[in-house]
């Protein structure tokens, strides 16, 4: 189980891994990890999907965390709060709410830019986070790993030089799928985090898994970013399945 020690977290090499008989129990690992090293200090970004969105309930009804800010990670572009959009899933949780309620600084992307244009939204979204990478000591952030290996909204199999960007935040117009338009943190953005907390669960995952532990590019499959000697020593994967973890 993972140690009761943030620093010992941190001098690792190699990428934490906790495979869990459920997701409950998995998201129990990552609630407790939040409650023992969010504070005021601390920035944190939330990722969408139907994965989280217990851990975010969870938070809400137990009104323990008390982060500095709270971000996204990625977003479906729309309008404000649109059906599929990431804020209207965590909305629902009661978590936004609570964060109203306790006066956390909350940055939804779709509201940043009075024209409502998902270029002017991502140049918005990336100078509001370079200014929250200075001045939260802390980052820590909520991940998934798609069932094509891809993160954030990072899509996978895609020529190199597009996602070699120098900003934090990039704009997605073609993302495999319905949701094509995408905001989203770049790997620039993500190699600034002190911690990522990432979920893979269900059997639908297991390829992704597979993919991510493979050798090749990041560009070529997201995932992969996890596992840089960098980055993986902040990294703790959490999983419902076996892993082979031979990198």
């Amino acid at each position: 189980m993972y140690r009761d020690c943030f620093l010992d977290f941190f001098s690792d090499e190699a990428m934490r891994i906790e495979i869990v008989k459920s997701p409950t129990l998995g998201l129990k690992i990552a609630k407790a990890l939040l409650y023992k090293h969010v504070d005021l200090k601390t920035v944190l970004f939330l990722s969408g999907g139907t994965t989280a969105k217990p851990l975010y309930q969870d938070l809400a009804r137990e009104k323990k965390l008390h982060p500095g800010a709270v971000a996204y990670v990625d977003e479906r572009y729309g309008p404000s709060l649109h059906p599929n959009s990431n804020e209207k899933m965590i909305k629902e949780t009661g978590l936004i709410d609570y964060l109203a309620s306790q006066k956390i600084p909350f940055y939804p992307i779709l509201r940043l830019h009075p024209k409502g244009v998902a270029s002017d939204f991502a140049k918005s979204y990336n100078k509001k986070i370079k200014y929250l990478l200075e001045h939260f000591s802390k980052r820590i952030s909520i991940m998934g790993i798609g069932e094509d290996g891809h993160i954030a909204g990072l899509p996978a199999k895609v020529k190199s030089s597009k996602l070699k960007v120098k900003s934090y935040v990039a704009e997605i117009r073609d993302f495999p799928g319905k949701f094509k338009q995408r905001i989203t943190l770049t790997f620039k953005a993500l190699s600034q985090m002190d911690l990522l907390i990432v979920f893979v669960f269900g059997s639908a995952k297991k390829k992704a898994l597979n993919l991510m532990f493979t050798q090749g590019s990041v560009e070529e499959i997201p995932a992969r970013f996890f596992k840089l000697s960098d980055v993986a020593k902040k990294t703790i994967l959490i999983t419902d399945q076996k892993v082979y973890n031979n990198y």
